[in-house]
């Protein structure tokens, strides 16, 4: 997610070395909401019994790919007007498999990640990593975290080749790790609301709220522990792709995993040195 950044769809946190921001308040808060988080929701289940289902007949992957805004969110970043601006690529990788290069903006900072989503036997459903991030996360072993991850509703247009919005839901983890289990002893619970068309869109965002009610999701919207929120996209200045990385393949510039390229001028000067 970019500039400075975090990650998590899980997907972000102030990081210890950020500039306005340090690990032990986060901390703090994140002990502080444990009890709430842990009272408030129910039992994971299995991530089938939360899908649509023509999720399972009609999921595409190739259609779900391309840019999105974050119309709403539960997630482990914050909310307006600490964090806004979240939008997001998903580019597919191998098999059904697909990642994200993640972007927010929090306190003027920009922070980035890369998320990992490995398909399963399900369809639809995926164990979502953090790869990378930009700045580092500040709770511990958050790196090794695997999500319960679904895709649970999609629009889709005749003629378009993206889905309009997608939701997607996270419950429980693989793996946690002794002090992620700690914090959510009943499983982190995360929803997060994509629309292709933004940066704001009302009636997306009315329609997949009452997707996530008519699927049983809506006390995944209610208040407790960090909270819904609505996101507001004031002064956003991006302009998708407000950034990219790239490699050089088969002696062209081609995007690659943020984290893992270069900027666009100096792929091109190490393309040519190659062709060379």
């Amino acid at each position: 997610r970019v500039g400075s950044s975090f990650s998590v769809s899980p997907r972000y946190f102030f990081s210890a070395s950020g500039p306005a921001c340090s690990r032990r308040p986060f901390l703090a808060m994140l002990l502080i909401s444990a009890g709430l988080v842990a009272a408030s929701h129910p039992q994971c289940e299995d991530m089938k019994a939360y899908q649509a289902p023509y999720v399972t007949t009609h999921y595409n992957r190739s259609k779900h790919m391309g840019h999105y805004y974050e119309l709403a969110f539960r997630d482990l970043y914050i909310g307006a007007p600490v964090c806004d601006c979240q939008h997001t690529y998903k580019i597919a990788d191998a098999q059904d498999s697909y990642y994200e290069d993640f972007e927010q903006y929090c306190l003027g900072y920009r922070l980035a990640s890369v998320i990992t989503l490995n398909s399963t036997a399900d369809v639809g459903v995926s164990n979502q990593t953090i790869t990378w991030s930009q700045p580092n996360p500040p709770i511990p072993g958050i790196n090794q975290v695997a999500f319960n991850t679904a895709i649970v509703a999609f629009k889709e247009v005749e003629g378009q080749s993206q889905y309009e919005w997608v939701i997607e839901f996270t419950c429980g983890t693989q793996q946690g790790g002794i002090f992620f289990d700690l914090v959510f002893p009943q499983g982190f619970v995360g929803i997060n609301m994509y629309s292709k068309s933004g940066p704001t869109n009302a009636s997306n965002l009315a329609e997949m709220k009452q997707a996530a009610r008519d699927l049983g999701l809506g006390w995944a919207m209610d208040s407790w522990g960090w909270g819904f929120h609505e996101v507001p996209f004031k002064d956003c200045s991006f302009n998708p792709p407000s950034e990219k990385e790239f490699k050089c393949s088969a002696g062209q510039c081609v995007p690659t995993r943020w984290g893992s390229g270069l900027p666009l001028q100096d792929c091109l000067a190490s393309c040519s040195s190659q062709i060379v």
